[in-house]
């Protein structure tokens, strides 16, 4: 069997696809397995040997004097594949299996752009996460070969070999939590306040081993927040080197970012500090941890430029810090 499976972009949404596709494999251990991604997520794949990255060159993608070259160049390196599974839903991914003649064509539900059109297999919309969305098309593919349970959820990167992060945490019986700050300047609408996240530390430094996850867009944060809080930053370091560190806490507070979603597959808690996110569509696997939101009638939203936002501003401290301390393991 040789399947091509397909998610373009972005880092948190290929994560929450992999639980899927490892259970591909597990039913499928003689399979080939072709995953298309964009260039700038290609390293997603490296703890996942057994997956061949078809790599999308994301700039000739993105322009429209060069994107129908870009996609046949990709639909021809999987032209001799058997079946495909669409794990994004939009026209341009899409088009690589229709353009490569792949004869079982499959999608998960998520149409945008009448990609649906383009797909032998698509199954019905549900709403609900795309963590669900993803094991459900495994499932509805596992049973059209006589294979159920595809669709349980389980920490892909739990147990993969990752590099050493070099020594992070004190050796002391406090559990150890992760404080993710910032989101991307395209999803700065999620960032919970920063006084928030300093009023946090300071009810939590005293319960727990706690560490800043400042990343580059975070650089002058890096300058003054650790001093100001007492709290350390994790060092600089690759991003698998990241999730290595990652693995060894109890528990990471983020917003609705990559990080947070690499905590989920990784097997660490999660705690979601969510405002304009979609609870549901965007929301954890039952049992990787929580998401708190104030529930204002104006979200979920996607006003990228909304210059209130409320639905962050109002979620307070306490309620982190009880949900915080429930999700860490008894000291």
């Amino acid at each position: 069997m040789d399947l091509v499976l397909l998610r373009l972009s972005a880092l948190g949404d290929i994560l929450r696809v992999l639980p899927a596709w490892a259970n591909l494999r597990e039913a499928f251990p003689e399979a080939r397995f072709r995953a298309v991604v964009e260039d700038r997520h290609a390293f997603l794949l490296e703890p996942l040997p057994w997956l061949e990255p078809v790599v999308v060159r994301r700039r000739d993608l993105s322009n429209p004097w060069t994107a129908l070259g870009e996609l046949k160049r990709v639909a021809a390196q999987v032209r001799d594949a058997e079946t495909s599974l669409d794990f994004h839903g939009i026209l341009k991914a899409a088009l690589i299996p229709r353009l490569a003649a792949i004869p079982e064509r499959w999608g998960d539900g998520v149409t945008k752009e009448f990609a649906g059109h383009l797909q032998t297999h698509p199954l019905p919309f549900r709403h609900q996460t795309r963590y669900r969305q993803a094991l459900g098309l495994a499932e509805a593919f596992g049973q059209s070969r006589g294979i159920r349970g595809l669709g349980r959820f389980r920490p892909v990167l739990e147990a993969v070999d990752l590099p050493d992060p070099g020594a992070i945490w004190l050796q002391s019986a406090k559990p150890r939590v992760v404080l993710v700050p910032g989101a991307s300047r395209r999803g700065a609408i999620k960032r919970w306040p920063l006084r928030h996240w300093i009023t946090l530390t300071r009810m939590l430094k005293h319960r727990c081993d706690l560490r800043w996850s400042l990343g580059p867009e975070e650089e002058a944060l890096r300058g003054w927040l650790p001093e100001a809080t007492g709290i350390a930053a994790l060092p600089r370091m690759g991003f698998w080197q990241l999730a290595s560190a990652l693995r060894q806490a109890d528990q990471v507070i983020a917003p609705d970012t990559g990080l947070l979603h690499l905590a989920v597959v990784l097997g660490v808690p999660a705690l979601g500090l969510y405002g304009s996110s979609d609870p549901v569509v965007a929301g954890l696997p039952d049992g990787a941890g929580r998401v708190l939101r104030t529930g204002i009638s104006c979200a979920p939203c996607r006003e990228r430029a909304c210059q209130r936002r409320q639905c962050m501003e109002e979620l307070p401290p306490e309620i982190v810090v009880a949900a915080s301390l429930d999700l860490s393991p008894a000291t």
